[in-house]
């Protein structure tokens, strides 16, 4: 038992965020976004691979313990959801030495979320629980497209990050969320930055929003940019959120109208 506590201590003091996913707020850097963190380091792990029977310190052994350390500090912190999405994300190559040659970049509410707790009126929609304060608040609630991110084009060939207007970061959310308090001409501003760090073309950024304000300024950039959630709408923001036949790799900018 001392044994399993001294890695867990081991695993938690050696992680730390990815070098190429940042949490920043707006144009500053974020010192205090827990589930940021969070999401950023586990998506560092390794998959797990020893024998629960082999108690030997292998390399493989090793992985293993600290992989079962991080869950059991997902489960303390409830966001278990967004552990199994983060190592998901690892199985799919996106911390692989695979190049990448694009950039999809997610806003998070009413994109990869839609309306809290509401799946009467979207009922392909799925509450995962934890708090979400956006939009009159309630319990994080994933559109199709959040729950099946991970099963796209973008997931296969691009890297994949977020962008958020809103001022934190939320728990069981499927992307890294690397930028919040950003909106309008901040995303495309920060979208820029993001390629210039991963060594993307602009031409190979793809942004996709559910408002048409944060679209907007991305034409003449040479980045492309697609308003989506388009199905289902709760005045000028998404309702249900978007679905994954709304992930067109389509040059341009576009809006809904």
């Amino acid at each position: 038992m001392v044994f399993k506590v001294v890695l867990l201590i081991l695993s938690v003091a050696a992680a730390t965020p990815s070098p190429d996913v940042r949490n920043l707020r707006g144009d500053k850097q974020v010192s205090g976004s827990n589930s940021t963190h969070l999401n950023a380091s586990l998506a560092r792990i390794p998959s797990e691979s020893s024998s629960p029977a082999d108690h030997s310190l292998s390399p493989e052994n090793l992985t293993a313990y600290l992989l079962g350390g991080w869950r059991f500090v997902a489960q303390a912190l409830g966001v278990e959801a967004a552990f199994n999405q983060t190592t998901k994300s690892s199985q799919h190559g996106q911390t692989g030495t695979r190049s990448r040659y694009c950039l999809c970049i997610f806003d998070i509410d009413r994109t990869l979320t839609g309306r809290q707790e509401d799946t009467g009126t979207c009922p392909g929609n799925k509450v995962v629980g934890g708090h979400d304060d956006a939009y009159g608040g309630g319990k994080v609630t994933l559109s199709h497209l959040g729950q099946n991110v991970w099963n796209t084009w973008c997931s296969a060939d691009c890297h994949v990050r977020g962008i958020s207007a809103h001022h934190r970061a939320r728990p069981n959310i499927p992307v890294p969320q690397n930028i919040l308090s950003c909106n309008r001409g901040c995303k495309a501003r920060k979208a820029r930055r993001m390629a210039q760090e991963l060594g993307v073309r602009r031409s190979q950024v793809y942004m996709f929003d559910d408002k048409a304000s944060n679209i907007r300024p991305f034409q003449g950039t040479g980045m492309n940019a697609h308003q989506i959630s388009c199905h289902s709408r709760e005045g000028n923001i998404g309702l249900c959120g978007a679905t994954t036949s709304e992930l067109k790799r389509q040059k341009g900018v576009t809006t809904c109208r």
